[in-house]
Protein backbone atom coordinates (compact mmCIF):
# COMPACT_ATOMS: atom_id res chain seq x y z
CA UNK A 1 0.00 0.00 0.00
CA UNK A 2 1.48 3.13 -1.13
CA UNK A 3 1.98 5.98 1.99
CA UNK A 4 -0.67 8.24 0.60
CA UNK A 5 -2.99 5.60 0.20
CA UNK A 6 -1.79 4.22 3.95
CA UNK A 7 -2.88 7.65 5.52
CA UNK A 8 -6.15 8.12 3.72
CA UNK A 9 -7.13 4.45 5.28
CA UNK A 10 -5.92 6.00 8.71
CA UNK A 11 -7.95 8.80 8.33
CA UNK A 12 -11.16 7.18 6.97
CA UNK A 13 -10.90 4.81 9.78
CA UNK A 14 -10.30 8.15 11.96
CA UNK A 15 -13.11 9.52 10.94
CA UNK A 16 -15.33 6.54 11.16
CA UNK A 17 -14.05 6.09 14.87
CA UNK A 18 -14.93 9.43 15.69
CA UNK A 19 -18.08 9.22 14.36
CA UNK A 20 -19.14 6.20 16.40
CA UNK A 21 -17.76 8.07 19.40
CA UNK A 22 -20.42 11.11 19.15
CA UNK A 23 -21.13 13.76 21.10
CA UNK A 24 -18.22 13.50 23.14
CA UNK A 25 -15.79 13.48 20.63
CA UNK A 26 -17.13 16.22 18.39
CA UNK A 27 -14.36 18.79 18.36
CA UNK A 28 -11.88 16.33 17.49
CA UNK A 29 -14.37 15.23 14.73
CA UNK A 30 -14.38 18.72 13.38
CA UNK A 31 -10.70 19.50 13.87
CA UNK A 32 -9.92 16.44 11.23
CA UNK A 33 -12.64 16.77 8.87
CA UNK A 34 -12.83 20.76 8.70
CA UNK A 35 -10.21 21.45 5.88
CA UNK A 36 -11.95 18.89 3.44
CA UNK A 37 -14.84 20.42 3.78
CA UNK A 38 -13.12 23.31 3.94
CA UNK A 39 -11.93 22.45 0.25
CA UNK A 40 -15.41 21.24 -0.78
CA UNK A 41 -17.33 24.87 0.79
CA UNK A 42 -14.58 26.48 -1.80
CA UNK A 43 -15.00 24.49 -4.88
CA UNK A 44 -19.07 24.90 -4.54
CA UNK A 45 -18.73 28.65 -4.28
CA UNK A 46 -15.85 29.33 -6.93
CA UNK A 47 -16.90 31.72 -9.32
CA UNK A 48 -19.51 33.12 -6.93
CA UNK A 49 -19.60 36.69 -6.36
CA UNK A 50 -17.20 38.64 -4.08
CA UNK A 51 -19.25 40.27 -2.20
CA UNK A 52 -21.64 37.19 -1.95
CA UNK A 53 -22.32 36.85 1.86
CA UNK A 54 -22.10 33.05 2.20
CA UNK A 55 -18.08 32.25 2.01
CA UNK A 56 -16.46 28.64 2.17
CA UNK A 57 -15.88 29.10 6.37
CA UNK A 58 -19.34 30.21 6.68
CA UNK A 59 -20.80 27.05 4.78
CA UNK A 60 -18.76 24.73 6.40
CA UNK A 61 -19.75 25.99 9.65
CA UNK A 62 -23.37 26.28 9.00
CA UNK A 63 -23.10 22.90 7.13
CA UNK A 64 -21.58 21.27 10.23
CA UNK A 65 -23.89 22.72 12.58
CA UNK A 66 -26.89 21.17 10.80
CA UNK A 67 -25.16 17.81 10.91
CA UNK A 68 -24.34 18.00 14.22
CA UNK A 69 -27.77 19.21 15.47
CA UNK A 70 -29.35 16.43 13.32
CA UNK A 71 -26.29 13.62 14.40
CA UNK A 72 -28.61 10.39 14.22
CA UNK A 73 -25.63 7.48 14.27
CA UNK A 74 -23.27 8.10 11.72
CA UNK A 75 -22.43 4.62 9.71
CA UNK A 76 -19.19 5.39 8.36
CA UNK A 77 -17.35 8.02 6.75
CA UNK A 78 -19.34 7.89 3.45
CA UNK A 79 -22.34 8.41 5.09
CA UNK A 80 -21.06 11.75 6.99
CA UNK A 81 -19.38 13.36 3.53
CA UNK A 82 -22.69 12.42 1.88
CA UNK A 83 -24.89 14.10 4.12
CA UNK A 84 -22.45 17.12 4.36
CA UNK A 85 -22.32 17.34 0.67
CA UNK A 86 -26.28 17.42 0.85
CA UNK A 87 -26.27 19.56 3.68
CA UNK A 88 -24.18 22.17 1.45
CA UNK A 89 -25.98 21.54 -1.70
CA UNK A 90 -29.23 22.83 0.92
CA UNK A 91 -27.50 26.06 1.92
CA UNK A 92 -26.56 27.26 -0.94
CA UNK A 93 -30.26 26.51 -2.99
CA UNK A 94 -31.81 27.93 0.03
CA UNK A 95 -29.46 30.75 -0.64
CA UNK A 96 -30.42 31.11 -4.12
CA UNK A 97 -33.76 31.03 -3.45
CA UNK A 98 -33.68 33.84 -0.89
CA UNK A 99 -31.52 35.91 -3.25
CA UNK A 100 -34.13 35.27 -6.03
CA UNK A 101 -36.96 36.21 -3.83
CA UNK A 102 -35.34 39.11 -2.79
CA UNK A 103 -34.62 40.04 -6.09
CA UNK A 104 -37.89 40.31 -6.64
CA UNK A 105 -39.41 41.79 -4.52
CA UNK A 106 -39.89 39.68 -0.84
CA UNK A 107 -40.50 42.15 1.70
CA UNK A 108 -39.09 45.30 -0.01
CA UNK A 109 -41.27 48.27 -0.79
CA UNK A 110 -41.96 49.01 -4.20
CA UNK A 111 -39.45 51.42 -5.66
CA UNK A 112 -39.00 53.05 -8.91
CA UNK A 113 -36.35 51.28 -10.86
CA UNK A 114 -35.03 54.70 -12.66
CA UNK A 115 -31.45 55.30 -11.80
CA UNK A 116 -30.78 51.53 -10.41
CA UNK A 117 -28.49 48.92 -11.04
CA UNK A 118 -29.97 45.72 -10.58
CA UNK A 119 -27.08 42.66 -9.69
CA UNK A 120 -28.02 39.51 -11.09
CA UNK A 121 -26.47 36.18 -10.58
CA UNK A 122 -26.55 33.67 -13.26
CA UNK A 123 -24.98 31.40 -10.39
CA UNK A 124 -28.25 31.46 -8.25
CA UNK A 125 -29.93 29.77 -11.19
CA UNK A 126 -27.37 27.12 -12.19
CA UNK A 127 -27.67 25.97 -8.29
CA UNK A 128 -31.57 25.88 -8.71
CA UNK A 129 -31.86 24.29 -12.10
CA UNK A 130 -28.83 21.74 -11.16
CA UNK A 131 -31.09 21.10 -7.71
CA UNK A 132 -33.95 20.48 -9.94
CA UNK A 133 -31.96 18.44 -12.38
CA UNK A 134 -30.24 16.67 -9.63
CA UNK A 135 -34.05 15.70 -7.92
CA UNK A 136 -35.30 14.59 -11.65
CA UNK A 137 -31.91 12.03 -11.84
CA UNK A 138 -32.27 10.75 -8.77
CA UNK A 139 -35.95 9.84 -9.31
CA UNK A 140 -34.92 8.39 -12.08
CA UNK A 141 -31.69 6.60 -11.08
CA UNK A 142 -30.47 7.20 -7.34
CA UNK A 143 -27.15 5.48 -8.44
CA UNK A 144 -26.49 7.93 -10.73
CA UNK A 145 -27.41 10.73 -7.91
CA UNK A 146 -25.44 9.15 -5.16
CA UNK A 147 -22.15 9.00 -7.82
CA UNK A 148 -22.52 12.97 -8.23
CA UNK A 149 -23.26 13.68 -4.61
CA UNK A 150 -20.57 12.10 -3.64
CA UNK A 151 -17.76 13.34 -6.39
CA UNK A 152 -19.44 16.94 -6.68
CA UNK A 153 -20.96 17.65 -3.60
CA UNK A 154 -18.85 16.07 -0.78
CA UNK A 155 -15.62 16.04 -3.11
CA UNK A 156 -14.75 12.67 -2.78
CA UNK A 157 -12.53 11.44 -5.33
CA UNK A 158 -14.14 8.16 -8.39
CA UNK A 159 -11.93 6.05 -6.09
CA UNK A 160 -12.95 6.88 -2.68
CA UNK A 161 -16.90 6.94 -4.51
CA UNK A 162 -15.87 3.37 -5.87
CA UNK A 163 -14.49 2.23 -2.02
CA UNK A 164 -17.64 3.33 -0.22
CA UNK A 165 -20.22 2.47 -2.79
CA UNK A 166 -18.10 -1.09 -2.85
CA UNK A 167 -18.08 -0.67 -6.63
CA UNK A 168 -15.21 -1.01 -9.43
CA UNK A 169 -13.91 2.53 -10.29
CA UNK A 170 -14.85 1.80 -13.79
CA UNK A 171 -18.29 1.73 -12.51
CA UNK A 172 -18.06 5.52 -11.28
CA UNK A 173 -16.80 6.61 -13.78
CA UNK A 174 -19.42 5.36 -15.94
CA UNK A 175 -22.16 6.54 -13.80
CA UNK A 176 -20.74 9.82 -13.50
CA UNK A 177 -20.18 10.14 -17.23
CA UNK A 178 -23.77 9.03 -17.87
CA UNK A 179 -25.05 11.30 -15.17
CA UNK A 180 -22.58 14.57 -16.33
CA UNK A 181 -24.45 14.17 -19.60
CA UNK A 182 -27.69 13.76 -18.44
CA UNK A 183 -27.91 16.61 -15.70
CA UNK A 184 -26.10 19.01 -18.77
CA UNK A 185 -28.86 18.05 -21.16
CA UNK A 186 -31.36 18.88 -18.93
CA UNK A 187 -30.03 22.09 -17.64
CA UNK A 188 -29.58 23.37 -21.28
CA UNK A 189 -33.04 22.43 -22.30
Amino acid sequence: MVGSERDDKLAAEAVTALLQALPERQDELYQLVYEHLKSLAQNRLWGERNDHWLQATSLVNEAYLRLMRHESGWRDRRHFFGVAGEAMRRILVDAARRRNREKRGGKMARQSLSGLELAESEWDMEVLELNDALLELERQSAEHAEIVRLHFFSGLTFSECADLLGISLSSVERRWRFARAWLRAKMTA
